[in-house]
């Protein structure tokens, strides 16, 4: 019987024979550390799961047995997002929709661009970097902090705590983690009231601004407006640094893809699309079960939770056919992939990561025709991040 073990370097560094062995054999897999929770492979499984809102939730308050994401600072939070259904999620969700909208984030596109050719120039004057250091973390974190409007001389800071914040995403943390979280959030929310109490009287043409400015009926609440920055500023990045990371990495090791983005420029946008699909920037999403539920002939009882692994979705072949495990820049409907997960909780950092992936595959492509690894990628070990550490690159 195949084993899940995410943990394992071999899995991080390749996980997709194994989620091609469980789509096959065990589509239910019980996790066999962590009573009462079961694992998805399967797209059409994990496509209808987030979809039904009736069966499954992401409010594991609402479970007649806790789950880990309850334990999380964020969860723990009435104000945040990411733990709660409608009615709530409805309307912050519309409130975070109107200080960020997609007209915002095109109309960012221009200085995405400007941000995407500086680090690029950087590159080129050192030749060899590695991309996720001189890249990928930075352009994601300036990109959302100028959309925000957060302060220059702050962000140095302001990475710091979201450095630790960020592991709050994590199903499984250490304590001392968890500690890190709760410290860094608490003054992070002091900073933030300080800071939206600043916006407020001297309001720009910011995200912040606009959210401390809303007025009517469905304004936020100055403690909402907190919780919606800090969100913001911290789920954000993190899933875009990913992407732009597997995207340099995938460029590097499929140069026949690479070189179709030299030829072709129109293919910016669907590079963007595949290399989401063969990479999924968050690997896994989770919910509770809320009654009771029969698939492939398992029993998943109410109050237990399912992991839905989005990454092993994105290459089954029975949703992508026989080359579902290739890298396939030209590849159709690849923007259906499950890599934001699908519905109402479609992760929020979508937008971002979309933009600057169609800004930064095409250029590293046309700009660096010689792209190459100088050394393996050093994987993390992380179960909901996966994703290369270092991704060291020559550019010569």
């Amino acid at each position: 019987m195949t084993v899940y073990n995410p943990f394992d370097p071999g899995f991080v560094a390749d996980p997709y024979p194994t989620f091609k062995e469980l789509r096959e054999t065990t589509p239910v897999y019980r996790i066999q550390e962590v009573e009462g929770l079961s694992l998805l492979t399967r797209f059409h499984d994990i496509d209808e799961v987030l979809r039904d809102r009736e069966a499954f939730t992401v409010d594991h308050r609402k479970l007649a047995a806790g789950g880990a994401p309850e334990e999380s600072p964020f969860a723990r939070t009435p104000e945040n997002i990411l733990f709660r259904d409608p009615p709530d999620h409805t309307r912050w969700r519309r409130q975070m929709s109107k200080a960020l909208s997609n007209a915002h984030m095109d109309a960012f596109g221009a200085r995405a661009s400007e941000l995407a050719d500086e680090l690029l120039d950087a590159i080129a004057d050192q030749g060899e970097v590695d991309f996720i250091d001189a890249f990928a973390r930075q352009l994601p974190f300036t990109a959302i902090a100028d959309l925000l409007g957060m302060p220059p001389a702050d962000r140095p800071q302001l990475q710091a705590w979201v450095s630790e914040i960020v592991n709050v995403t994590e199903p499984v943390v250490s304590p001392e983690a968890t500690e890190a979280i709760v410290r860094s959030s608490d003054a992070m929310r002091e900073y933030l009231k300080e800071l939206c109490a600043h916006k407020r009287a001297h309001p720009a043409e910011d995200a912040i601004s606009r959210l401390v400015t809303a007025d009517g009926a469905d304004a936020p609440t100055p403690d909402e407006v907190v919780e919606h920055v800090l969100l913001l500023q911290v789920a954000a990045p993190e899933p875009t640094t990913n992407h732009l990371a597997f995207g340099a990495l995938e460029l590097a090791r499929h140069p026949d893809q690479a070189s179709l983005l030299r030829q072709d420029p129109s293919l910016d946008h669907d590079a963007a699309e595949e290399i989401l699909r063969y990479e999924a920037p968050l690997q896994i999403a989770v919910r509770g079960v809320l009654r009771d539920v029969e698939l492939h002939g398992e029993k998943i009882e109410a109050g237990t939770a399912v992991v839905l692994s989005l990454a092993a979705a994105n290459h089954d072949p029975a949703r992508w056919g026989d080359t579902a495990d290739a890298l396939d820049l030209r590849r159709e409907r690849s923007h259906e992939h499950l890599s934001f997960a699908r519905g109402i909780h479609t992760c929020f950092g979508a937008a971002l990561a979309r933009l600057l992936g169609r800004q930064t595959f095409g250029r590293l492509a046309r700009r660096f025709p010689n792209l190459s690894l100088t050394a393996e990628p050093e994987w993390n070990i992380l179960l909901n991040r996966r994703g290369p550490m270092r991704v060291p690159i020559s550019v010569r």
